[in-house]
């Protein structure tokens, strides 16, 4: 069965459509052909084994280099694909706040795809570390431009799944950063109150 699946080809639309055209791709999730939800854990994969190998460019490598590509590649691709779970029932949620039906399911996979872009790094970045170019400058730069473009893909992916405006989506987008973000605010004053009153204790 995975073997004909792999045959075929349809999974191959499922990247082409991350990149070219986003309210495909939720269309292509939302009918399920083929399997995306598993399929779309290769892209957190990926983009983990790129990280590591566009940071490993920047410095001296040293034997240290073949556990980074092992166990912290593992250990990168966990703790991103615990991120993305967390980020995407938070994004749920908020649909359902909106009044939507809740797919959490489909939020995974919609993110997941959305990661795509992020592979371009190690080709974008290895250009001006061959040059000694500002590599380090270049890769913040080219990080936060991929990090746009997968979040431009997500939310029209989520303006396609609730037939909502784009503006709608880019709310339910941001809103787990929103709420991480009041939350660490507040955080941050509790603990400047503690301080405050422990010293002055």
């Amino acid at each position: 069965m995975i073997l004909t699946e792999l045959r075929s080809l349809r999974w191959a639309d499922l990247f082409l459509f991350a990149l070219l055209d986003p309210r495909a791709l939720y269309r292509q999730i939302e009918r399920n052909e083929p399997k995306s939800f598993a399929l779309s854990f290769m892209v957190p994969v990926a983009v983990a084994v790129f990280d590591i190998i566009t940071l490993s460019l920047m410095g001296k490598q040293s034997p240290f280099f073949y556990y980074k590509i092992t166990y912290g590649w593992i250990l990168v691709f966990l703790y991103r694909s615990l991120g993305i779970i967390l980020a995407a029932a938070l994004m749920d949620m908020a649909a359902q706040f909106y009044g939507f039906k809740g797919n959490i399911r489909r939020f995974i996979t919609l993110v997941n795809f959305s990661m795509f872009p992020k592979i371009f790094i190690l080709p974008l970045v290895y250009i001006f570390k061959v040059f000694n170019f500002a590599p380090l400058f270049f890769y913040a730069f080219f990080s936060l431009g991929l990090l746009a473009w997968s979040a431009m893909i997500a939310i029209q992916g989520i303006s396609e799944m609730h037939t909502i405006s784009f503006a709608r989506g880019a709310v339910i987008y941001l809103f787990p950063a929103i709420l991480v973000g009041i939350t660490l605010f507040f955080m941050l004053i509790l603990l400047v109150i503690c301080g405050i009153g422990y010293l002055a204790g």
